[in-house]
């Protein structure tokens, strides 16, 4: 019976700093000539401008390393 593929597995999560929205565009006040608005784009310092961070391997009680 064809159905929904299964939820894949991924190695990375959505960073918390930023909630996956790794680049913001800063208006400094100044102007172009054509009066248009000069911005700074900015990347997220935790994720580097990716919106994803790596999982952390989780312990167990019993010290055994499983994905978080």
């Amino acid at each position: 019976m064809p159905g929904p593929n299964p939820a894949t597995i991924t190695r990375v999560r959505i960073c918390p700093n930023c909630d996956g929205f790794a680049t913001a565009a800063v208006t400094s006040g100044a102007r172009h000539r054509d009066g248009t608005r000069l911005l700074l784009h900015v990347d997220c310092g935790t994720c580097h401008g990716t919106g994803t961070v790596p999982l952390r391997p989780r312990l167990t009680a019993a010290d055994v390393e499983v994905a978080a």
